[in-house]
């Protein structure tokens, strides 16, 4: 029998190796997606939401609105055909405006459309080589063009003054993140190039996109795994995900035409953070299918795993998350993400739109 004082050291080891193994090194959570995935459920994310809040959006003949940002007393979405529109917290429209064009506070080719909950503003990124300014009422304060605007793929506010912008494959780079200050000019650059396909200039050009989760700026590198939380002078590791053996190469992300190659890989196409919970969509080409998982991050254990194939498309199934409320049941893709909360539109056959709002 081992004295007392070496089985206090026998769990103390064992319960070592398990928090390392949901956190990996430094703590960083690690998410380990690929295990079982043909043992799926159809558990929906009314399971682990808190409260879910719906209301009907008062928008007139609009009635594809996606919200993009929300501030305390409202709330700022984009229809498809790129008409801005700002409501209160109730669904009620305040202004809308369609802003195409080349003059001031105008846009060609929109690309970001972001609220700055520093300065109060929402920030519109142009890919024709401008960024606008507005203030909450959708009044144009000023408009920045410059020889560094044309190069942006993302732009993120970090803070009052400071801001953090990513670029495209096909303009010539060493880092990942530059700095800019308000004027839209790099004060600092940070997080060198991960691999090859953040360089490509050839088949699929690489656009490089930030997110806002948990009140975090987060940027994970075109083709890599790991989130890092960026500020103006230090990022730091967030969350990896872990695909195993279903791993995509990076560089197979930019190849075209090389779909043999890729069928038995994971493609993840949306993923997203909300509280405590990370949310991917990933197609599985060998599988014929795609599937949707909630993971908890705090535990790493897999809450949800649903897949969507050609019985399920043959039987007009919703396609998405699953999400039951009343007696309906939706497949959703979030739209918007607001620290704890989810924000998903449903365009009604009447011609409104209900906001789902869902707080996990």
């Amino acid at each position: 029998m081992a004295a007392p004082g070496k089985i206090s050291s026998i769990y103390i080891y064992i319960l070592s190796v398990c928090v390392m193994a949901s956190c990996g090194q430094n703590d960083v959570p690690v998410i380990k997606m690929g295990k079982d995935i043909n043992r799926t459920d159809t558990l929906g994310i009314e399971s682990i939401a808190l409260r879910i809040d719906t209301i009907t959006l008062r928008t007139d003949s609009l009635y594809d609105i996606t919200l993009f940002g929300v501030s305390e007393d409202r709330m700022f979405g984009l229809t498809a055909e790129k008409v801005l529109v700002i409501m209160d917290r109730d669904g009620q429209v305040l202004k809308t405006s369609r802003r195409t064009g080349r003059g001031p506070g105008e846009f060609t080719n929109l690309g970001r459309a972001e609220y700055d909950p520093y300065n109060e503003e929402i920030l519109l990124l142009d890919y024709w080589n401008k960024i606008i300014r507005l203030d909450t009422d959708g009044n144009l304060i000023e408009e920045i063009k410059n020889g560094n605007t044309s190069s942006i793929g993302d732009i993120r506010p970090l803070s009052k003054d400071r801001y953090a912008a990513t670029g495209m494959s096909d303009y010539s780079r060493e880092y990942c993140i530059t700095i800019m200050d308000r004027e839209i000019n790099p004060v600092n650059r940070m997080l060198p190039l991960q691999n090859n396909a953040q360089k490509s200039n050839k088949g699929i050009i690489a656009l490089e996109y930030m997110k806002v989760f948990n009140s975090k700026v987060l940027y994970k590198p075109f083709g890599e795994f790991t989130y890092y939380e960026l500020s103006d002078s230090i990022y730091s590791p967030y969350l990896t995900v872990d695909c195993g053996r279903y791993t995509l190469p990076p560089e197979m992300n930019v190849r075209v035409g090389d779909h043999a190659d890729k069928q038995n890989n994971f493609q993840i196409d949306e993923e997203f953070i909300c509280g405590k919970y990370y949310f991917a969509q990933y197609l599985h080409e060998k599988g014929m299918c795609w599937y949707y998982d909630i993971f908890d991050i705090s535990t790493g254990k897999r809450v949800s795993h649903f897949r969507y194939g050609m019985e399920e498309y043959k039987a007009d199934t919703d396609e998405g998350f699953i999400l039951r409320c009343g007696d309906q049941r939706y497949g959703i893709i979030p739209q918007y993400v607001k620290d704890n909360v989810l924000y998903w539109s449903r365009f009604n056959d009447d011609g409104t739109t209900t906001l789902f709002m869902i707080s996990l």
